[in-house]
């Protein structure tokens, strides 16, 4: 990790209330339905939790996919992913775990850098090719052979640092690709989602306006050198 004074640091910041609510709501109300169930010997309550058993395995792992997400400014660059982990830089997750890495961008490779809140281009960031990624749906999307490093988008972003980036100036973990079965369900048995370097990343935050503020901060200082 870098020795550099951070300037922002904020981790964890694709966990907001409602994914942390969408992950652990369902492992709540599963755990309780299997208890009355025993308790009261209702034994076809069973056959709902398993099939909601499913939803939940996937609420679960898009928290944890999300989970390490953070954002730091030092006088270095901007570093997103685990940030706040000394072995994120030596992992080499999947593309659907990315976020378990970290991935850094100099400040002269910084093209271009704002904080979006407009919710509707939120949105409409998620199904355009330069943002697809894996942290903010489970499964792939049909016809998706790649999967853009650097997007970090998570379900429920509110808020988000967008930043385009020189990709042969930055750091980045190491990503593997991941395989995905549809049973042939669209004449394939499977699909292998590859990483590709993104031009554009994309990292979630809480807090918009203070971080508005340290970015603009950090590039006034930079243009002054």
């Amino acid at each position: 990790m870098t020795n550099s004074r951070a300037v922002y640091l904020e981790a964890h910041s694709a966990v907001n209330g409602p994914l942390l609510a969408y992950g652990l709501l369902p492992v709540a109300v599963e755990v309780t339905s299997l208890a009355v169930g025993v308790t009261a010997d209702l034994s076809w309550l069973f056959v709902p939790i398993g099939v909601a058993f499913v939803a939940l395995l996937v609420s679960v792992d898009l928290l944890y996919r999300n989970w390490p997400t953070g954002i730091r400014l030092d006088e270095t660059g901007i570093t997103i992913g685990a940030v706040r982990s000394a072995r994120a830089s030596r992992r080499r997750p999947t593309v659907n775990h990315q976020s378990w890495g970290r991935y850094t961008c100099p400040w002269p490779a910084v093209l271009e850098a704002r904080v979006v809140t407009d919710r509707e281009e939120l949105r409409r960031m998620k199904d355009l090719p330069q943002y697809l990624t894996l942290t903010n749906r489970w499964s792939r999307k049909a016809g998706m052979e790649h999967c853009n490093i650097g997007v970090l988008s998570s379900p429920f972003m509110r808020a988000a640092l967008v930043i385009e980036v020189n990709p042969v100036k930055v750091t980045v973990s190491e990503s593997r690709p991941a395989r995905f079965y549809t049973n042939f369900k669209d004449g394939q048995f499977s699909h292998l989602v590859r990483p590709q370097p993104g031009l554009t990343w994309v990292v979630p935050t809480r807090h918009p306006l203070v971080l508005q503020a340290k970015l603009q901060t950090a590039l006034g200082a930079l243009n002054k050198r």
